[in-house]
């Protein structure tokens, strides 16, 4: 026969089970930790280990008569990619160099460190934090992050008159 107390433990702990499963990830808690320049350690310290990652071949793998819209980029590193599911899984199998806008991408630079970064499609209405894609290729920066005044464009030569 089951005490009261072994009841209440039972609960307790299936109630805290179901309570686990309600916290958001890791890496979506820490995303707002992310800057440009950390290194692979930093990144897995902030955001933990990434559900799949990404190599690029060296530029002397990639096959002769390859088309230069799928060679890789020389800006291009490693890629981690956080929050991958069973469809996203699937797309990267058909095409690995293709970052899927349903995952949480850090984009590494030839030299390791971090080049870019992005939330999946869902999470912000911003495209890209990816310096090889920008946003905007005149100021690809967040106007929240920039520490000085953004880029304009040149003015025109004469000035608009009114019309009368």
């Amino acid at each position: 026969m089951l005490t009261a107390r072994a009841v209440f433990m039972g609960g307790a702990i299936v109630a805290a089970t179901a309570l686990m499963g309600c916290q958001a990830p890791r890496y979506e808690m820490n995303w707002n930790r992310m800057r440009l320049g950390m290194t692979h350690d930093e990144v897995a310290g902030a955001l933990g280990e990434p559900s799949s990652s990404y190599l690029p071949p060296p530029a002397a793998v990639v096959k002769p008569g390859t088309p230069a819209t799928h060679a890789p980029s020389p800006l291009r590193g490693e890629r981690w990619q956080y929050g991958d599911t069973l469809s996203s899984f699937a797309t990267r199998a058909v095409y690995p160099e293709e970052a899927d806008e349903r995952a949480w991408c850090v984009f590494f630079g030839p030299d390791g460190t971090v080049s870019g970064f992005r939330p999946p499609s869902w999470a912000d209405a911003k495209r890209s934090r990816d310096p090889v894609d920008p946003v905007d290729p005149v100021d690809p920066i967040d106007p929240a992050e920039r520490t000085e005044p953004a880029p304009v464009a040149a003015p025109s030569a004469a000035p608009v008159q009114p019309t009368p």
